[in-house]
C-alpha cells in the first residue's frame, strides 16, 4: 500500500474530502482485488495515515472512504 501524509480533511455534516491521490490508489485497487481486501486495506491505512479530530472515529472515517471508493459503480 502506498502511504501518504495526511490525506483527509474535515467538511462538516459528517464528510471527508480524502485526498485525490488517495482516492485514485483505492479505486484502482479496488477494480482487482476483492471488496473484503479492499476495507481491510482502507483499515489499516485510517488506523496508520489518519489523525483523527473531535468527534472522529476510525470507524467513520473507514465507512465514508469505503462508500467513495464504491459510488457511482
Amino acid at each position: 500500500m502506498v502511504q501518504q501524509s495526511i490525506n483527509m480533511s474535515w467538511k462538516g455534516n459528517d464528510k471527508y474530502h480524502w485526498n485525490e491521490d488517495t482516492m485514485y490508489h483505492f479505486k484502482f485497487v479496488s477494480s482487482y482485488i476483492s471488496k473484503e481486501e479492499v476495507v481491510e486495506q482502507v483499515e489499516e491505512f485510517v488506523d496508520i495515515c489518519c489523525q483523527l479530530e473531535d468527534g472522529d472515529t476510525e470507524e467513520k472515517l473507514v465507512k465514508d472512504l469505503i462508500s467513495k471508493i464504491y459510488e457511482n459503480r
